[in-house]
């Protein structure tokens, strides 16, 4: 029975009986004796044999003719299952001496194409019948994914089979319409998705490219919530996470196009089923893995099975012990590739292992957390009361002394990983790098208490004002109000010419692998860059105005330097320098409206992200969010005053303005409300709601 003839016979029949009901819907009565014998018929696998007793039986018993052959339907769908079924088994293959193992289907893959075909041409027809369909799908394909590429002949020499793979891929693109949504773990089923993966990774590869299309045609999405509340999303995770094989193939499979393309929603994509992959197997029951499943789910080393040390660090608590841990790590002096072979192949190979999925960079680019603490590292001053709260923070680098913190020293650690980070390859141009970072954090600091700061302009004539302590600096403070606009561009015009700087003398001097083979991450490098300036917005979020943080959040989405607007203040003595006046910031286009609301949104995931470690209590880390949220508010409400001048009839506008509007709402909330009575935040709300009703 085992033989493909015969378990063909068995789908025509079901094919034949299933089209008999088709039409013969609404004549019951007439054809209820046709439909009992045709029942009669396909019970007994012989025409010779037929037990014509049955038919008098049924009839006598009153069954009607839709019961009886929905009945032998459900029946020979059970019979087609477990025959397949048994063609899984275990033989020994011997020749002459030689002996093998062959474990899985009896059934070849080339026949597996014509098994595939004719499942296909009935599944259609099972529609209405409960879980039929499902049941026999599933066998099918289990079966398929047990069926061998090889095959033997003569000698017990393994052959692959070609054109049977490329006929199983053609067959199994008919079976994707009929796979089921819903999320399926009852008696630890393998998913019917998971098999087909198996069957054909090209599925694999096509789910992400959905996600991924969404994302990128969605930039407000919580892709972290989508997850959770879309089944279909859920799924594919829920897949990822029971084989750890399939989720390290689709993490080098993001990498990869991510360093082709240097698109960030790859990465960002890449980065949330990492998270996601971590909390799944740390609390399966609340993404609804049952108990018994969730318990047999394997350690991360097996997700990660690659550097996992660094993987231990990179998941764990944010601290200077953790981060000088990763810096000693990660800052090894890169392989010299002429001490192998001077060979540009084995070069170039060489250092493309050190960007590969495999390597620590891909690594650490999962958890971005670890690049903004070296960017809040890299400016913090002393008595940084902003950063510095906790001993949890400060960690096995906190000492009796720990008073005065040894700022030299983090900063350049800092510095070392930020370049490591934007320069993986080359040792040089991370020390090139490295020296352009520490001027660019002494700079800063000069800036912000530099003598030229404490002079106050007043009817011609200067006069000196007491120099404040870093620690008293807050929203009050009248020099910020007055001066920190100006510093701050003063400050990125530096920042800007010496990555202007470093970026010509890499170009200039890269001949080599770094020029030629890491395209795919200089397209995301200068956009890393400009991010260095964020460690700022976290670390001194009570020492910059709404001003000082629209011109940086401006600096990292544009790389343009916005030009500073001076008004005389009435009743006041002293001019007073404006960021970004709304009709300066029309100029912008709806491309960097978008980029600029989602920077403020994904700022505020990070800074949450981060809170739970930096602080010692779950207020602070409130706090930290809100300030935050009240520094960036005006940025944030001017990008979205430039989105509503959208065309609601555009392609993906309607859709974005939702994302947008569900964004925005989940924002105010977050940490807790501190727009109360805010009526840029209202109006904003209620725009996008009148909007989108209009539709």
């Amino acid at each position: 029975m085992s033989r493909l003839p015969e378990i063909t016979d068995l789908f025509a029949r079901l094919a034949s009986n299933l089209q008999t009901l088709k039409t013969t819907v609404g004549d019951e009565d007439q054809t209820c004796d046709l439909l009992i014998s045709n029942l009669n018929c396909s019970l007994n696998l012989n025409e010779n044999s037929r037990v014509r007793v049955l038919d008098t039986a049924l009839s006598l018993m009153g069954f009607r003719a839709p019961q009886v052959f929905d009945s032998g339907i459900e029946y020979l769908v059970r019979t087609i299952v477990t025959v397949l079924s048994s063609t899984i088994a275990c033989k020994v293959l011997r020749f002459q001496k030689e002996e093998v193992l062959q474990i899985g289907s009896t059934i070849s893959r080339r026949d597996c194409a014509e098994l595939i075909e004719f499942c296909a041409d009935v599944l259609g027809r099972l529609d209405g019948h409960g879980m039929l369909s499902h049941t026999l799908l599933h066998a099918v394909v289990r079966v398929a994914v047990s069926a061998s590429c090889f095959r033997y002949v003569l000698e017990l020499t393994p052959i692959l089979d070609v054109k049977s793979i490329e006929g199983r891929s053609l067959a199994v693109s008919k079976l994707l319409c009929h796979l089921q949504k819903e999320i399926s773990l009852r008696n630890e089923e393998i998913p019917l998705r998971l098999l087909l993966w198996y069957l054909d990774p090209l599925i694999l590869k096509n789910d992400l490219l959905q996600i991924l299309q969404e994302a990128i045609r969605r930039p407000f999405l919580c892709l972290n919530i989508v997850f959770y509340e879309r089944t279909d999303w859920r799924l594919i995770l829920l897949c990822l996470a029971l084989t750890p094989a399939m989720f390290i193939e689709t993490r080098a499979l993001l990498h990869n196009w991510f360093l082709m393309t240097g698109l960030a929603t790859v990465l960002e994509l890449q980065i949330e089923l990492v998270r996601l992959i971590l909390d799944v197997i740390s609390r399966p029951t609340w993404w609804g893995i049952t108990m018994e499943v969730g318990s047999n789910l394997p350690s991360s080393h097996a997700y990660f099975p690659q550097k996992h040390h660094l993987m231990r660090t990179l998941a764990g608590p944010l601290s200077f012990e953790n981060f000088l841990h990763l810096v000693h790590s990660t800052s090894k002096p890169v392989p010299n590739a002429k001490s192998y072979s001077d060979s540009t192949l084995k070069q170039d190979a060489t250092k493309f292992a050190m960007i590969g999925h495999k390597s620590m960079w891909a690594m650490a680019m999962n958890f971005p957390e670890w690049f903004f603490f070296a960017s809040l590292l890299l400016f913090a001053g002393k008595n940084n009361q902003d950063i510095f709260h906790s001993e949890c923070t400060l960690g096995a680098a906190e000492t009796e002394q720990s008073q005065d913190i040894d700022l030299p020293c983090f900063s350049a650690s800092a510095a070392r990983h930020i370049a490591w980070i934007l320069s993986p390859i080359s040792e040089s141009h991370q020390n090139l790098l490295v020296d352009s970072l520490i001027r660019i954090s002494e700079s800063w600091r000069l800036k912000l208490f530099s003598s030229d700061n404490h002079y106050k302009v007043k009817a011609g004539y200067k006069k000196k004002l007491k120099k404040p302590k870093f620690h008293d600096i807050s929203e009050e403070s009248p020099l910020l109000k007055e001066f920190d606009c100006r510093t701050i561009q003063y400050w990125l015009q530096e920042f800007q010419d010496i990555y202007i700087k470093y970026w010509n003398e890499i170009v200039n001097s890269s001949a080599s692998f770094a020029a030629k083979s890491s395209c795919g991450i200089s397209l995301k490098q200068s956009v890393l860059f400009r991010k260095i300036p964020l460690g700022i917005l976290i670390g001194y979020s009570t020492g910059i105005n709404e001003d000082g943080c629209e011109l940086l959040l401006h600096y990292v989405v544009t790389g343009s330097i916005l030009q500073l607007t001076e008004t005389q203040t009435a009743g006041l003595n002293h001019r007073k320098w404006i960021a970004g006046e709304q009709e300066d910031f029309d100029k912008c286009n709806i491309k960097e409206a978008v980029a600029g609301a989602c920077l403020v949104f994904r700022l505020t995931d990070v800074v949450e992200s981060m809170s739970a470690s930096m602080f010692d209590t779950e207020e602070g880390g409130i706090d930290s969010i809100c300030r935050l949220k009240q520094r960036t508010g005006k940025y944030l409400f001017k990008c979205i005053k430039k989105l509503l001048q959208l065309n609601i009839d555009e392609d993906n506008v309607l859709m974005m303005l939702r994302d947008l509007y569900s964004r925005l709402v989940r924002w105010r909330h977050q940490g807790r409300d501190v727009f109360q009575g805010s009526e840029d935040l209202n109006d904003a709300i209620e725009a996008l709601s009148n909007k989108l009703s209009s539709c």
